[in-house]
């Protein structure tokens, strides 16, 4: 079977080819560890000198650093700490998120210009709604392709009209697939770091913790708890998360 490896620049307008190469039988698999590229690109330094004559970044160079960490892995017998398979779950709903992460930020940027006392007009309402819309589109298609997505959901006490709370899941599934509760919270970030060099060492899945924070969130409001939420409301509810994905069939999960 043909294998495709990819760097983690998962960029939108990919997800239309990566559709209809796993549709056609082929696995495709992303590297999952991007904050090691520069050391990467630092140790194959030379090689990379003397396989395409220059150390500048170029895709044929990207293309022989990933061989390069494929066959290592094969050697060390860890590829899995390298490389995640990408299913058709991820080519759905992967650019949604993306698209919902991007009109957030934006939103952030108008509403601070905004309380600079910038005139920005009706953008914040047209925005408002363009991220409350792609939240509703990921969120029917979670319920739709996410198995036991609903009982998931139900056992967090969510309901269909927790928009914020069902995206935050929808986005915890899909960036975080270990079904390791430890595993997790390293990857989430989910502990303290002690001293100033253990804080600046301390990496974590940014884009998994925002998904964590935004159902911790929705679940807290809606126990009338209005308060920024602590290491052990997030670790609470991501061992919910994690148990109700076991016990409902879904730990087959190929690891952060």
């Amino acid at each position: 079977m043909m294998r495709y490896y990819l760097d983690s620049s998962l960029f939108p307008n990919m997800w239309q080819q990566l559709r209809e190469v796993i549709s056609s039988g082929r696995r495709v698999y992303y590297f999952t560890r991007p904050w090691k590229w520069k050391e990467v690109r630092e140790r194959f330094r030379e090689d990379v000198k003397a396989m395409i004559g220059k150390v500048s970044k170029t895709d044929k160079g990207n293309a022989y650093l990933l061989w390069k960490v494929y066959q290592l892995s094969l050697i060390k017998n860890n590829t899995h700490r390298y490389f995640r398979l990408l299913n058709i779950v991820d080519v759905e709903l992967r650019p949604l998120l993306m698209k919902e992460t991007l009109l957030y930020k934006n939103l952030q940027r108008i509403r601070n210009a905004s309380m600079a006392g910038v005139d920005v007009g009706s953008d914040v309402k047209i925005l408002e709604k363009m991220t409350e819309d792609i939240k509703r589109e990921i969120v029917d298609k979670a319920i739709n392709i996410i198995p036991r997505f609903i009982d998931i959901a139900e056992c967090l006490r969510l309901n269909i009209d927790d928009v914020n709370g069902l995206t935050g899941l929808a986005g915890l599934l899909i960036y975080n697939k270990s079904t390791s509760y430890q595993k997790s919270v390293k990857y989430l970030g989910l502990y303290k770091a002690k001293g100033r060099d253990g804080r600046k060492m301390k990496k974590y899945n940014c884009k998994a913790r925002r998904y964590l924070i935004m159902l911790t969130n929705t679940i807290l409001w809606k126990n009338g708890e209005y308060r920024p939420p602590r290491y052990r409301d997030f670790r609470k509810i991501l061992k919910t998360v994690i148990e109700t994905r076991k016990q409902t069939g879904l730990a087959g999960g190929a690891g952060v």
